[in-house]
C-alpha cells in the first residue's frame, strides 16, 4: 500500500508529529511531497502537508485515505522539507512544531456536506420520509436542508444507516483577505538606483561570504547591488534581520531605489497579511524583508539569502520550539537550495570570523573611515557625583547649548533595582523567584521582572521591623527623573519596555533620551552629538562566556550607525581588553585576546557547546536525576568535558528551580537524539522534571 506521512496544520496530537494516510488511485500522479491535502480526523476534516511517501505492505493500523489535494495552495519545495527535517533532528525539536512554523495561518477549511436520496425502498418514519422525498430529485446542502425542513442530525444519520440517502463532501478553501497592506512597501522609486561597490564581492559568492563592513550605510548599499544582480536575473531575494525595527529601516532605504514594491514578513503581521506574503513568495518573483521567521518561507525561485547583523544575539532562537540558530539555519538552507548566503556585520561573531580563517567562508572587509571620539570614564576615581560624573555633565550641557541631542544607554529598568533595609541589610525578594524586586516610582509598586509578581513598597522591614530603606542602584526611571530635575528647560524622554510610545516622531523632538537597548535603532540621527554608555559593566559582566563578544559587537554596531562626535563609556574596569580594543578601534586586538581565552576554556569556536536545562519544583530531584544524566553521558564518552548540574541564572523562577548541564564537545561526538534518550531513560517514572535540550549554543549563562 502506498501511504503518505501527513503533518497536520494547527492540530497538535501529543506524541505524534505526523499521521499516515493512504493515497487513493485518483491522486496517484498528483500526490507528492510538499503538497497541501485535506484529510479526515475523527469526525472533522483537517488541512495538512504530505511530508513523505512510503510503501507499507500490511499496516498494523487502520489507514484512512486522503480526501483532497489542494492545488491552489502553493506546495513546499523538497529542499525546504529537508531543511525542516534537519532543524527538527539537529536541534531536538518536534517535527510538528517546526513544520507548522512554515504553514500559512491565513487559510481555513469549510466542509460542505451534500445529501441525496438513493433508488431504494426501506421502512421509514414520517420525519424520515419527509427528508427522503425532498431529496429524490434534488441534492441539498446539509445546512439548508436542516433549516427548511427543521430536522435534526439524528434523523439524517438514521437514513444514512438504512442506506436510503447518500452523502457527499465538498471542501472549500477560504483565504483571509488583509484589511491593511502593511506587509507591502510604498513604491518610491521609478527606476533602479545605483551604487559603486567592489565587483570582487560577486566573484567571492561561490561560497558563503562574510561582509565585514563597519558602516551600516555602506553595508546596505552593498546589499542593494547584490539584490539588483540577482533580481535582474529573475531570482527572488530573502533579507533576514534580527529585529522588526531594523527590517523596516532597511525597507525605507531600499524602496527609494527599486521600481517595485517589497514585502515585509514578521510576527506583527495578521494571519491574513502573513498568508498574502506566503502566497506571493511561492508564486511570484519577490524581494522579502523578514525576521528569522522568513527562513521558513517557501520561494518560487530563491537566488540569495542575505543575513544582516549576523553577530546579533537575537538570532539565537531558544525560548520556545522550534529552537534554532538563525545564522546556522540560513547557511543550511543555502546549502540545500544550492544558493549563496551573505552574512553582513559591522563586527562579526567570533565563530563566523574563525570560519573565514580556515576558508570555510569567504571574507570581504571594509573599515569605517569616520569614527567618533571614545572617552572612557573610570568610575573608581570619580566619586564626587552620585548619578553622573562631572565630565559627562559638562559634555551634556555643552551639547545642549549647541542644540545637539544626547542619548544615554542604561540597561536597567525601573527606579531602583532593589530596596534594602538600612538596619539589618534585608533585600526584598520575589516569593516566587529568588531575585530582587525592582521599585517603580511612577506606579509606586515593586515588581519581579521574571514572573510579574507585584507588591506595594514596604513600610517596615519583615525581619527587624526597621523603617529606613535604601533605594539601591539606578534604573532608567531614576536617571530620567534626575535629568528632568537637572535640565528643566530640556525635553527629556525615556524609552524602555515599560514605556508605550504612541508616536515615534517624538523621539526626534527630544533633547535628551534615556533608555535601554531599545534606543539603538535611533542612534543614526544626525542631530545627536553625544552618546553615554552609562555603565558598560552591566553588559560586560553578565555570567556568560560570550558577554565580552556581545558587548564589543553591540558598541561596534552602534559606532557603525552613529553620527555623533563623541561617545562616553563609563566603567569600573577601564583596563578590560574589550574597553581597550574599543578605545583604539582594533577588532584584531579583541579577536586575539578572546580566542586565547576561549581556547584555554575550550569554548566555541574550539568546541560545540550543548546545554541541558533542568526545571523542577523539587531541587533534590533535579540534582539526583541530573547527576544520573551526567554519569550516563560520561559512561558513553569518557573524555568529554561536562559541567553541572549547576544553578542556571536565575536559578529559581515561578516557584521552580532551574539547573543546567553544559557539555563541551570538540569532536562532534554528541547529537540531540542521544541526549534526548539519556534524559528520558534517567527520569523517574513519577518525576516532575522538565528538560530542554539546546544544541550548538553560541552563548550560555553560567
Amino acid at each position: 500500500m502506498r501511504v503518505s506521512k501527513v503533518v497536520l496544520f494547527d492540530t497538535y496530537i501529543p506524541e505524534k508529529d505526523f499521521l499516515y494516510y493512504s493515497i487513493p488511485e485518483e491522486f496517484t500522479e498528483s500526490a507528492d511531497i510538499g503538497k497541501a491535502v485535506v484529510v479526515p480526523l475523527k469526525k472533522s476534516r483537517k488541512l495538512g502537508y504530505i511530508w513523505d511517501i512510503e510503501e507499507i505492505e500490511d499496516p498494523e493500523f487502520e489507514v484512512y485515505p486522503i480526501l483532497s489535494i489542494l492545488e491552489n495552495i502553493p506546495p513546499l519545495s523538497k529542499p525546504l522539507v529537508r531543511l525542516v527535517n534537519w532543524i527538527s533532528e539537529y536541534y531536538s525539536n518536534s517535527l510538528y512544531k517546526t513544520a507548522n512554523y512554515i504553514f500559512p495561518s491565513g487559510v481555513e477549511l469549510e466542509v460542505l456536506r451534500y445529501l441525496k436520496a438513493r433508488d431504494t425502498v426501506v421502512e421509514m418514519s414520517k420525519k424520515q420520509e419527509k427528508i427522503f422525498l425532498a431529496l429524490i430529485d434534488n441534492e441539498m446542502e446539509e445546512k439548508s436542508l436542516k433549516k427548511s425542513l427543521k430536522v435534526s442530525e439524528s434523523v439524517i444519520k438514521a437514513l444514512l444507516k438504512k442506506g436510503a440517502i447518500e452523502e457527499r463532501f465538498e471542501i472549500k478553501l477560504i483565504e483571509k483577505k488583509p484589511r491593511k497592506h502593511v506587509y507591502l512597501s510604498e513604491k518610491k522609486g521609478d527606476s533602479w538606483g545605483s551604487f559603486t561597490i567592489d565587483k570582487k564581492i560577486l566573484d567571492l559568492m561561490k561560497k558563503p561570504i562574510l561582509l565585514f563592513i563597519e558602516s551600516r550605510d555602506e553595508r546596505w548599499k552593498t546589499y542593494f547591488e547584490i539584490m539588483k544582480h540577482f533580481y535582474q536575473r529573475g531570482k527572488s531575494i530573502l533579507f533576514v534581520f534580527p529585529t522588526i525595527k531594523s527590517l523596516i529601516q532597511f525597507g525605507d532605504f531600499l524602496s527609494q531605489y527599486v521600481p517595485f514594491s517589497i514585502y515585509f514578513y514578521h510576527s506583527f503581521l495578521t494571519e491574513a497579511q502573513s498568508y498574502s506574503v506566503f502566497k506571493v513568495a511561492t508564486t511570484e518573483q519577490a524581494v522579502v524583508l523578514s525576521t528569522s521567521k522568513g527562513l521558513f518561507l517557501p520561494f518560487k525561485d530563491l537566488g540569495v539569502i542575505i543575513v544582516d547583523q549576523e553577530e546579533n544575539e537575537f538570532y539565537n532562537m531558544r525560548e520556545k520550539e522550534p529552537r534554532y540558530d538563525s545564522v546556522v539555519v540560513a547557511l543550511k538552507r543555502g546549502e540545500l537550495e544550492g544558493i549563496p548566503v551573505v552574512l553582513g556585520s559591522s563586527s562579526p561573531s567570533i565563530v563566523s570570523f574563525y570560519r573565514t580563517i580556515y576558508r570555510e567562508m569567504e571574507l570581504y572587509r571594509k573599515p569605517l573611515f569616520y569614527r567618533p571620539q571614545i572617552t572612557v570614564i573610570d568610575l573608581r576615581k570619580d566619586k564626587t557625583q552620585e548619578i553622573l560624573d562631572f565630565y559627562s555633565l559638562r559634555k551634556i550641557e555643552e551639547n545642549l547649548r549647541n542644540r545637539r541631542k544626547v542619548f544615554i544607554l542604561l540597561n536597567r529598568l525601573g527606579y531602583s533595582p532593589y530596596i534594602q533595609c538600612q538596619d539589618c541589610g534585608y533585600i526584598f525578594m520575589c516569593p516566587h523567584c529568588k531575585s530582587s524586586l525592582v521599585y517603580h516610582l511612577e506606579e509606586k509598586i515593586m515588581k519581579c521582572h521574571y514572573c510579574g509578581f507585584e507588591m506595594l513598597p514596604p513600610q517596615r522591614c519583615p525581619v527587624c521591623e526597621g523603617y529606613s530603606f535604601v533605594y539601591g542602584g539606578i534604573g532608567t526611571e531614576k536617571l530620567y527623573r534626575y535629568l528632568v530635575n537637572l535640565y528643566d528647560r530640556a525635553k527629556v524622554l525615556r524609552i524602555d519596555s515599560e514605556v508605550e510610545l504612541q508616536d515615534e516622531t517624538i523621539i526626534y523632538g527630544a533633547d535628551i533620551v534615556v533608555g535601554t537597548r531599545l534606543i539603538e535603532p535611533w542612534l543614526d540621527d544626525e542631530k545627536i552629538g553625544l552618546l553615554i554608555i552609562y555603565n558598560l559593566d552591566n553588559f560586560l559582566h553578565i555570567p556568560d562566556f560570550a558577554s565580552p563578544e556581545k558587548t564589543f559587537n553591540m558598541i561596534k554596531r552602534i559606532i557603525g550607525i552613529y553620527k555623533g562626535r563623541e561617545m562616553i563609556i563609563r566603567t569600573y574596569n577601564p583596563s578590560h581588553y574589550v574597553v581597550r580594543a574599543l578605545k583604539i578601534n582594533s577588532f584584531g586586538n579583541f579577536l586575539n585576546r578572546e580566542l586565547l581565552n576561549r581556547k584555554s576554556l575550550n569554548y566555541p569556536p574550539f568546541s560545540k557547546i550543548h546545554q541541558i536545562l533542568l526545571e523542577d519544583i523539587d531541587e533534590k530531584e533535579i540534582l539526583d536525576e541530573g547527576g544520573r544524566i551526567v554519569s550516563k553521558i560520561k559512561e558513553e564518552f569518557k573524555d568529554l568535558a561536562i559541567l553541572g548540574p549547576a544553578p542556571y541564572f536565575p536559578y529559581f523562577v515561578r516557584d521552580k528551580y532551574r539547573y543546567q548541564i553544559i557539555i563541551k564537545d570538540n569532536e562532534n561526538l554528541i547529537n540531540s537524539d542521544f541526549l534526548k534518550k539519556v534524559c528520558e531513560e534517567n527520569r523517574s517514572p513519577f518525576s516532575n522534571l522538565k528538560f530542554i535540550i539546546n544544541i550548538d549554543m553560541r552563548e550560555i549563562i553560567t
